[in-house]
C-alpha cells in the first residue's frame, strides 16, 4: 500500500483568549494605548460588539489571527 504524503507543512495556531481588551492588547504588542484607540476610531481592529456607548472594547484576537494569516496564503481548516 502506498501512502501519499503531503508536502504541505502543518501549523497549529493557539488563541488563547478569544477576546482581549485594549491595556492588554497594548501589553503584549507594544503599541501606546492612545495609538490603539485611535486605530479602533479608524475601524481597524475586529471588535466584539460593545455594550452601549462606554462599553468595553474587546479587540477579536481570532479575527485578527485570520487576517494575518490570509496575507500568508494559508489555508485554514476548521
Amino acid at each position: 500500500m502506498t501512502r501519499k504524503l503531503s508536502m504541505r507543512p502543518s501549523i497549529n495556531l493557539v488563541i488563547s483568549e478569544p477576546y482581549i481588551t485594549v491595556e492588554e492588547f497594548c501589553r503584549r504588542t507594544g503599541y501606546k494605548e492612545g495609538t490603539v484607540r485611535q486605530m479602533y476610531r479608524e475601524n481597524r481592529f475586529p471588535i466584539r460588539k460593545k455594550e452601549g456607548l462606554n462599553g468595553l472594547i474587546e479587540i477579536n484576537m481570532v479575527a485578527l489571527t485570520i487576517e494575518a494569516a490570509a496575507g500568508c496564503e494559508i489555508t485554514m481548516q476548521g
